[in-house]
């Protein structure tokens, strides 16, 4: 990973981070060490303390307010993006551990960085579907991880939803769903759930889907 933030875009180490280093689609998270991952906590403070300086100077430059916006605005879309990719990749983390941990820091951490620039400078968020990054806004289902995946496992059976596997089904919706016991739960949770059923969650499952095909019915 590069030590200093590239001339001309300050999101270079983070990109690479996110995109990357703690991408499980690109490479082998689980060869990640302790020590490797201290030192991405240790970094991260500094470097979006940089990015953030780098921006005051770029800011008294400008002189002007509205380009100032712009290229706040600029940043904040970066760190949106950020936020999304971040978000996928902790959805295939395990349920505990350090890199959960440095995974919630660092959404944490960009978080915050985002709501600062925007009470520094004030700049007008996209308003269009082109201009916005695609977030991740999250669904609270009320059902366990198991009674979830058994849903989706027979939509996927059923070709209801059609993907090139169930894990690729698994990976595209948990990123969006929320339990009442856990704002993040990764896929390979909701996988493994679905080898050996539980009596109780099929029939909590049955139960949901029967009373949707009691409420379809109501409508006129």
């Amino acid at each position: 990973m590069r030590k200093e933030i590239a001339f001309g875009y300050p999101f270079g180490w983070l990109d690479e981070l996110a995109e990357v280093t703690l991408n499980p689609d690109k490479n082998r998270i689980e060869a990640l060490t302790p020590e490797t991952l201290s030192e991405i906590r240790e970094r991260l403070p500094g470097e979006l303390s940089r990015i953030s300086t780098a921006l005051k100077n770029q800011a008294f430059s400008l002189y002007s307010s509205e380009k100032i916006k712009v290229v706040a605005g600029q940043h904040d879309q970066a760190i949106q993006l950020l936020l999304q990719q971040m978000q996928i990749n902790l959805a295939q983390y395990p349920e505990k551990g350090l890199l959960r941990d440095t995974a919630r820091l660092l959404l944490d951490q960009l978080k915050e960085f985002s709501q600062n620039l925007q009470q520094r400078y004030r700049y007008p968020r996209a308003e269009t579907p082109a201009e916005q990054p695609q977030l991740l806004y999250k669904v609270l289902c009320r059902l366990s991880v198991d009674q979830i995946a058994i849903i989706l496992k027979a939509a996927d059976d059923i070709k209801l939803v059609i993907s090139r596997s169930f894990s690729q089904v698994l990976k595209s919706i948990v990123p969006f769903l929320s339990t009442e016991r856990f704002l993040d739960f990764s896929w390979k949770s909701a996988r493994s759930s679905t080898y050996k059923m539980e009596g109780t969650d099929k029939q909590i499952a049955i139960q949901v889907l029967e009373a949707l095909i009691s409420k379809i019915r109501e409508y006129g």
